[in-house]
């Protein structure tokens, strides 16, 4: 009973079914007939008269009549259809500017005066940055110039000072200077037979230095004692001259063998000298000065 009524409404659906699709169809044609797409056919001729000419090479039997006889024969043009007009653009919107050639070449042209411009204005900032730097120098130079004129000066000052220092050292002698001083030496005269850069104490009055032929030079100063005498070991003869540097106590402070006058070159000898030369001590002096001199040593062998 529930089979054959399930078959009964089955059927049903498809009748159903079959008249839904007819009317949907038949509504279609419809529409289609009633609002369907129309070809559009001329109802006038078209095309263009054409003149073959008159010659041998020419066709058709009869020569085309002008425009102008046959235009009451011709029917009244239809009038076409006006195109759309474009919307018009809304006043509040800007409107685009069309860039020309003009405006091109006028923004280049731009371009290169402000890159001139600059290139101006970087060259002139490097040419005042020269012109102080070049400034600065030559002042430099001028302060350094003029400390060297004034240290010069200095140095000479208290070296003639030094000069008078070391000249009293030794005593005025003679008459009416220094009636204390009495004279002394070979040569008959009056005041002290010598050296001012021998030695105060050596016993020869002809040539500087001590008696075994060393000698100093040394403006201004004497020697305490006697010079020290180097290492001597060695089978040569000659000169070892070394320079000095003389601080204001009379002490060595430096010593370098080989100035001019050396004719020994043996490292050793010109070493021992530079020792002996350190160990040499010298009258003091008030300026607080580095005076310059050498000592001499002589080796001769026995």
């Amino acid at each position: 009973m529930r089979n054959s009524k399930s078959k009964s409404e089955n059927k049903d659906s498809k009748i159903a079914g079959a008249i839904g699709t007819i009317l949907f169809h038949a509504v279609l044609l419809i529409f289609l007939m009633l609002f369907g797409l129309k070809a559009y056919l001329p109802e006038e001729e078209e095309g263009l008269s054409v003149n073959y000419g008159t010659d041998d090479f020419g066709s058709g039997l009869f020569e085309p009549a002008p425009q102008s006889v046959i235009e009451e024969y011709l029917e009244p043009e239809v009038p076409t259809t006006p195109p759309i007009p474009e919307p018009a653009v809304p006043n509040n919107q800007p409107k685009e500017e069309l860039q020309t050639q003009d405006i091109e070449e006028s923004l280049k042209i731009k371009e290169q005066q402000e890159k001139a411009k600059k290139e101006a204005e970087e060259k002139k900032r490097i040419a005042e940055e020269q012109r102080k730097q070049e400034a600065e120098r030559q002042r430099i130079e001028a302060e350094r110039i003029r400390k060297e004129q004034e240290k010069r000066a200095q140095e000479e000052a208290k070296r003639k000072k030094a000069m008078a220092a070391g000249k009293s050292a030794f005593g005025s002698g003679g008459k009416g200077t220094d009636t204390s001083a009495k004279s002394q030496g070979i040569s008959g005269g009056s005041g002290n037979q010598g050296k001012t850069d021998g030695e105060a104490n050596a016993t020869s009055y002809t040539g500087g230095g001590s008696g075994s032929g060393h000698n100093y030079k040394l403006s201004g100063r004497v020697i305490s004692g006697r010079l020290p005498e180097p290492a001597y070991d060695k089978n040569e003869e000659g000169y070892i001259v070394v320079s000095i540097e003389v601080d204001s106590n009379g002490n060595v402070i430096s010593a370098k063998a080989g100035a001019a006058g050396t004719t020994i070159g043996d490292a050793t000898m010109r070493k021992n000298a530079e020792k002996a030369a350190l160990k040499a001590k010298f009258n003091g002096i008030e300026d607080n000065v580095i005076q310059s001199g050498t000592i001499t040593y002589r080796y001769k062998l026995k």
